[in-house]
């Protein structure tokens, strides 16, 4: 993360640890979701990680979620996700998080700007991923 002062860097860094510990991330994809919800947050478009890793049970009970209408589910859930990448040593990480916002046409437009890949072209615009 180059053109960052110290403090933004190590807020950054610190940021994306807890997204690997946390929402279980690739540690080579969490700085940059670091710096995406810095950026979302300093636009005040109020970001909120509602998924990162998921196991294949997981995703599964999404897909049974969406074909029964569960409004909890408002976008139909891959079949190849992102979000059941396995990391190093086949530990899981994913490559994939889901953040809403309150105006996902501006998050897609940041996440593009710092190299981040947005699903918001295929009508899934919480959906970010490398």
């Amino acid at each position: 993360m180059t053109g960052l002062d110290k403090q933004t860097k190590k807020w950054v860094d610190d940021a994306a640890k807890y997204f690997v510990s946390v929402w279980g991330l690739a540690g080579d994809f969490a700085p940059k979701v670091a710096l995406l919800f810095l950026y979302l947050s300093s636009y005040g478009l109020r970001p909120v990680v509602t998924s990162g890793f998921r196991s294949p049970e997981k995703q599964k009970e999404l897909a049974r979620r969406y074909a029964a209408g569960d409004p909890g589910v408002r976008y139909k859930p891959a079949e190849n996700s992102k979000h059941l990448t396995t990391g190093f040593l086949g530990k899981p990480a994913s490559m994939a998080v889901d953040i809403s916002t309150n105006n996902e046409a501006m998050a897609a437009q940041i996440a593009r700007a710092i190299g981040v890949k947005d699903g918001y072209s295929f009508n899934d615009p919480v959906h970010f991923y490398l």
